[in-house]
């Protein structure tokens, strides 16, 4: 799993999938498929309860300048972002687990998709480069 360190978070999660799970132990099993189906291990991040918060920062308090920035500016927009964002971090306060997963192709897309609605998985998202594409319905 993706250790949550300084290094590893990123403000936007460009070329990932990301996608709300009930619990942790389901969030287990999803990593688990993923990893059985290609997915690379130290890329996969599960995201769970304050340490999740902390890590994703969906309010723009722990991660410097240019995220709080990006934050700031989706709070304003009040957009699909920021939706996405306040139901993060949400979830997390809820004790469900985030799951990010990189998919560089269409395919890796579909399978990881794929694996996610298996494990009924709630708001599933790829976020590209620039743009947002819904991927909860098959």
């Amino acid at each position: 799993m993706l250790a949550h360190t300084m290094k590893n978070f990123e403000t936007y999660p460009t070329n990932r999938i990301v996608a709300i799970i009930d619990s942790k132990m389901e969030a287990d099993e999803v990593c688990c498929d993923l990893m059985n189906a290609g997915f690379d291990n130290s890329e996969i991040d599960e995201s769970v309860g304050t340490d999740g918060l902390k890590f994703l920062d969906p309010d723009g308090r722990s991660h410097g300048l240019m995220t709080k920035l990006i934050r700031k500016w989706q709070f304003v927009a009040q957009g699909e972002e920021y939706k996405y964002l306040k139901l993060i971090k949400k979830g997390l306060q809820e004790g469900h687990t985030v799951v990010s997963v990189p998919t560089l192709t269409k395919i890796a897309r579909q399978k990881a998709a794929s694996i996610l609605r298996l494990h009924n998985a709630k708001d599933i998202r790829f976020y590209g480069r620039f743009y947002v594409e819904h991927l909860d319905a098959a």
